[in-house]
């Protein structure tokens, strides 16, 4: 996994119209595919159904990349919060308030993180 700052993942996909969100959940998932070794993950179609429901797969998409964070960190015996669905709530509530999706995204990027080889000084 690649370390990726929160806030910029936000900015980015603010300024760009969520185009970046959409780059951003097919590096995501590709790189957890390749961590976790789940080959069922593919990350193209995962794109394509976003993209094709206006976004109500890319809820899923973060909520199911959310547990594989926490099946990971678990399976390696790290002890670990499930954020899943506080992820998944916080997309939903975005339905009625805009700014809780952006939320999600920041609280998925830091769950990613933590599978991401320390930051080197």
């Amino acid at each position: 996994m690649t370390r990726r700052n929160p806030a910029i993942v936000l900015l980015l996909t603010l300024v760009t119209c969520t185009i970046y969100w959409f780059y951003w959940i097919y590096v995501t998932t590709d790189e957890l595919k390749q961590t976790t070794g789940k080959a069922d993950l593919n990350p193209a179609l995962d794109v394509v159904l976003s993209i094709v429901t206006c976004g109500i797969w890319g809820i899923y998409v973060e909520y199911r990349n959310a547990q594989l964070v926490h099946e990971t960190l678990d399976a390696r015996g790290v002890r670990h919060e499930d954020r899943s669905v506080v992820i998944l709530i916080l997309n939903l509530a975005s339905f009625f308030v805009g700014v809780t999706g952006l939320i999600a995204i920041v609280l998925l990027q830091d769950e990613l993180n933590k599978l991401a080889p320390p930051a080197t000084p």
